[in-house]
């Protein structure tokens, strides 16, 4: 939801409900040592990694004022990010041990199914303060182009991210806009350890050819994220004051984040709380 506040101020308020999901083949990663009949040994040491999660995700607050109007527009923004009681991420199987070599000298008690928490969350868990710079144009033919670039203060043990997107697009007739696009954000400091993630060599390999751990690579996780997404999107405006976004977006590249497809779908409300239709 967007307010105008006055002329060239504005403050919008975003609260998601999301749904985040992950599958993949039940495996089997411990060999067994012979202390166990096989039967009893696969039915107790099956990992099931599916993991969804639902609800609402972070909420988010920003005031954008505008510097100036010319042949661009230029605004300043100031953000924030804040989280809503959803359970943070981990690593695979838990938040700890934090070291890939207490992880190994513990593998046998923690490698199980009872263990399992993986990262499947609706958030990071912790707070963000943004300050960027939006640069935008827009022709006479409804063509139009919108620049990003943020500085992301993550507080919470998280690594500060330089954040920057990019949206071309084009309206179509009187109430619809195509966009395509890129996002990208960089940690630029340290995040804290937050548990070992166990992620596959070659995750096309079926999971009976795992060959329990020989195709398994263990990281230290960490409270950072780079990626790259590019996404394609779609809005329709109803009224004047109300809009409707839906969106795709595929994440190409990451450290300590997902290769994801992201759906969205959002209804925009804009009110202008001066009174003044031009503000």
């Amino acid at each position: 939801m967007i307010f105008g506040a006055a002329e060239g101020l504005e403050f919008e308020f975003d609260l998601p409900i999301k749904q985040v999901s992950y599958t993949a083949d039940p495996v089997i990663l411990l060999p067994n040592t012979g202390m166990q009949d096989n039967l009893d040994f696969f039915q107790e040491n099956i990992i099931n990694l599916n993991r969804s999660a639902s609800g609402l995700g972070d909420l988010r607050i920003a005031g954008r004022m505008q510097l100036f109007r010319k042949a661009m527009v230029g605004t300043m923004q100031i953000g924030a990010k804040i989280p809503t009681g959803y359970d943070r991420p981990k690593g695979t199987f838990g938040a700890d041990p934090r070291r890939r070599q207490e992880f190994l000298d513990r593998i046998g008690e923690l490698v199980r199914p009872d263990r399992v928490s993986d990262d499947v969350t609706l958030g990071d868990g912790q707070v963000d303060l943004d300050i960027g710079f939006l640069l935008g144009w827009a022709s006479a033919k409804g063509t139009f182009l919108r620049l990003d670039s943020i500085y992301r203060l993550r507080l919470g043990g998280a690594g500060d991210q330089a954040v920057g997107s990019l949206r071309i697009g084009q309206r179509l007739g009187r109430s619809m806009m195509f966009y395509v696009g890129f996002d990208g954000e960089y940690s630029v400091t340290k995040g804290d350890l937050i548990g070992v993630s166990v992620a596959a060599v070659d995750p096309t390999l079926p999971a009976e050819e795992y060959g329990g751990l020989e195709n398994l690579e263990l990281r230290e996780l960490r409270l950072e994220r780079d990626s790259v997404s590019l996404p394609i999107g779609l809005i329709i405006r109803l009224t004047d004051t109300v809009e409707i976004n839906s969106s795709w977006s595929k994440v190409f590249w990451g450290r300590n984040t997902a290769a994801a497809h992201v759906f969205s779908f959002g209804i925009g409300l804009r009110t202008n709380l001066t009174g003044d239709e031009k503000g």
